[in-house]
């Protein structure tokens, strides 16, 4: 019998109870069949969650490195995208392997897998990256996520069941929309033969390190690639031949009650948000000693800008204009490149986001007024973004000063670092350094 609540009760209350809750642990915490036994150990789990944790964490800063240097732009776009959706997984899988190790980060034991991570950077062309990245590494790694989801223990283990399922999500939703970019560039021809051999060479690498997992026969250690190249941190913003008009001046707007005009010159400069997004790339190229959380926030906001950009973007579209027809200002971060990271982060912080507010909060005011609703979330998840930027660099500006040696307290040195972007940027007077 099954009372009004459908709840068993009388004689068949004890029966059907235990089959419901039965039926219900297995179907909740994945109760394996007799016949399925995990053969995944503790000790092999967690060398392997630390391997996975090393390449996600190191092509973040190989992506960070390359950015600036990417042309093309939905590839730039992309490689944003991979650096912060690779701090949410390396965050992730440092939650669960500080439960499982003592230190949670460690170096994998794998002079291979060093050898790999370390080498991609090399990459000759961003096609060579590319293919390397997208087309060897991240496929190496699916698999291997994949394999570990199945063969460790569903409920001792569910934490990284759990983690493993989240990045497997994304990375393969990343192969989907990369994979028409990787074909698009062979059929446009940009892919030179110094790329395929970078590839090849790269899925030997990895070969030798026995997969990403380390768990497959390896192949042989493999020589040194002629296609590569030594990486050299960029100091200028490469765009493809699309963009028309490059090292643009910042022209005065349309004043403020020319609605219209203004708001369209407002959503070309959105477009080029590519720039700040590029100069953070900079950054965490450049500091490797500060903490992951500092590299996890810079992830994200990164990515805000490069989402800021693609606003833009959607912006123009909608109205029929082409955003590859804008000024591209690309001397501001041949500029920002000539200071320290921590002067850098200091003034795309402290000056350009903390000083856009006032006016931030104006078009909101001046969208709402002209019944212009996308104009205006626009403006306001801009705000919401760069409040937390400025978070951040209130954050970890004290801790790139320490890291850097910089003897100055952090008032003085943001006072320092304001004066100059009052006397060049605000100004369009900027100072380059002729090497």
């Amino acid at each position: 019998m099954v009372n009004q609540l459908g709840f068993a009760s009388g004689p068949d209350r004890h029966c059907l109870a235990s089959s419901r809750f039965a039926a219900l642990v297995n179907a909740t915490y994945l109760i394996m069949t007799p016949a399925v036994v995990p053969d995944l150990d503790i000790d092999t789990n967690r060398v392997r969650l630390n391997r996975y944790r090393h390449v996600l964490h190191e092509t973040m800063r190989v992506f960070a490195g390359w950015l600036p240097r990417i042309a093309r732009f939905e590839l730039k776009c992309e490689a944003g995208r991979t650096i912060w959706e690779n701090s949410l997984h390396v965050n992730a899988l440092y939650l669960r392997l500080r439960e499982i190790q003592s230190p949670a980060f460690q170096a994998p034991a794998d002079p291979a897998l060093l050898r790999l991570t370390a080498e991609l950077i090399h990459a000759p062309d961003e096609q060579g990256l590319a293919r390397a990245y997208y087309g060897v590494v991240a496929p190496s790694l699916i698999a291997a996520l994949e394999n570990h989801e199945t063969a460790t223990f569903p409920n001792s283990d569910l934490p990284s069941v759990r983690a493993l399922r989240h990045i497997l999500l994304d990375l393969r939703a990343e192969q989907e929309r990369v994979r028409p970019l990787l074909a698009e560039a062979e059929e446009a021809g940009r892919v030179t033969a110094r790329a395929h051999t970078w590839e090849n060479h790269i899925t030997r690498l990895l070969a030798a390190a026995g997969g990403i997992a380390g768990e497959e026969k390896r192949g042989d250690d493999p020589a040194a690639c002629p296609a590569g190249l030594e990486f050299t941190p960029p100091r200028e913003a490469a765009r493809d031949e699309r963009f028309t008009t490059l090292g643009a001046d910042l022209a005065a707007m349309p004043a403020e009650d020319e609605h219209a005009a203004h708001t369209e010159e407002e959503f070309e400069r959105y477009s080029t948000e590519v720039l700040a997004a590029e100069t953070v790339a900079v950054v965490i190229y450049h500091v490797r000693g500060m903490p992951w959380e500092f590299q996890l926030d810079a992830a994200r906001h990164l990515y805000d800008e490069i989402r800021h950009a693609l606003m833009g973007y959607e912006w123009m579209r909608r109205r029929g204009k082409d955003p590859f027809r804008s000024p591209q200002y690309t001397h501001i971060l041949k500029w920002r490149c000539q200071f320290p990271p921590a002067v850098q982060y200091c003034l795309l912080t402290m000056g350009n986001e903390v000083h856009a507010f006032p006016y931030r909060h104006r078009r909101v005011e001046a969208h709402q007024r002209a019944g212009d609703r996308l104009s205006e979330q626009f403006v306001r998840y801009d705000i919401a973004d760069e409040t937390q930027h400025v978070r951040f660099g209130h954050r970890w500006l004290p801790e790139l000063l320490k890291q850097s040696g910089d003897p100055r307290g952090v008032e003085e040195f943001t006072a320092d670092c304001l004066r100059v972007w009052d006397q060049e940027y605000r100004t369009g007077r900027l100072t380059l350094n002729v090497e």
